[in-house]
């Protein structure tokens, strides 16, 4: 078997978790920021990073990612922490899981609440993804 090119799945996340939470109808999910960077960005924020993978099998590879979300008020951040859970882990056309290129997407740790220094309130959590990649050989 030849090699096996993989997306970049953050970005792809991002995008995909972007247009999920635009669509929903609860206040909490208004206006949110999803991105891989916290930089100066406040309010409810979800920014997501790559960990460590699993392993690869095929065309398949697993990978985990990292998943901060930030409120100014505990609810609505438990709320929004909640939502993403759901809208990673959920098949399309309510979640990303769509096959392109994720096939699976389960809880691995948390929600775990962060005690965060800016005085925001921040939850943590860890989702592990399987993504199906391409072979390298035409």
């Amino acid at each position: 078997m030849s090699g096996v090119i993989y997306g970049d799945i953050v970005a792809t996340v991002i995008a995909k978790l972007t247009v999920l939470l635009a669509a929903r109808p609860e206040p909490f999910a208004s206006g949110i920021t999803v991105t891989n960077r916290r930089g100066e960005t406040t309010g409810r924020v979800v920014v997501i990073t790559e960990s460590s993978g699993a392993g690869e099998s095929n065309t398949l590879d697993d990978t985990s990612l990292c998943v901060n979300v930030y409120a100014d008020d505990e609810g609505d951040c438990a709320d929004l922490t909640n939502l993403v859970r759901a809208l990673l882990t959920s098949p399309a056309p309510l979640g990303v899981v769509d096959g392109k290129p994720i096939v699976l997407a389960t809880k691995n740790a948390g929600p775990n609440v962060i005690d965060d220094e800016t005085g925001e309130f921040r939850r943590y959590m860890v989702i592990n993804i399987r993504r199906r990649g391409t072979n390298l050989a035409p």
